[in-house]
């Protein structure tokens, strides 16, 4: 369901996306498995949606583009660019008004 960036390839992928949303997460974070538990069930609920996950440890250029300090952060992406900026956690309802107001 989430497609994997990195360094080589976040930029085109980003530039190339009407709608979407991405999560900076770390491996063993457990808060980043949930969020990414409520990403799923956001975007089943919104097909339109693209779902994207960064490694924020093995992908220093990606993750200062984004200007992303600490998993999980959430990135709303619409028109191409990076409408909406969010560390923590998120209910699915706070999900969806984070993503209705970016």
């Amino acid at each position: 369901m989430f497609v994997e960036l990195n360094d080589a390839n976040f930029e085109a992928m980003v530039a190339g996306t009407a709608s979407g949303v991405l999560i900076c997460y770390k491996k063993r974070c457990p808060h980043c498995m949930n969020m990414e538990k409520v990403l799923e069930k956001f975007a089943a609920k919104n097909a339109d949606v693209k779902l994207f996950k960064l490694d924020s440890e093995e992908n220093p250029k990606a993750l200062a583009a984004f200007d992303s300090e600490r998993a999980p952060t959430i990135l709303v992406i619409k028109s191409g660019a990076v409408a909406a900026r969010k560390a923590g956690l998120m209910n699915p309802k706070e999900m969806k008004a984070f993503f209705e107001a970016a």
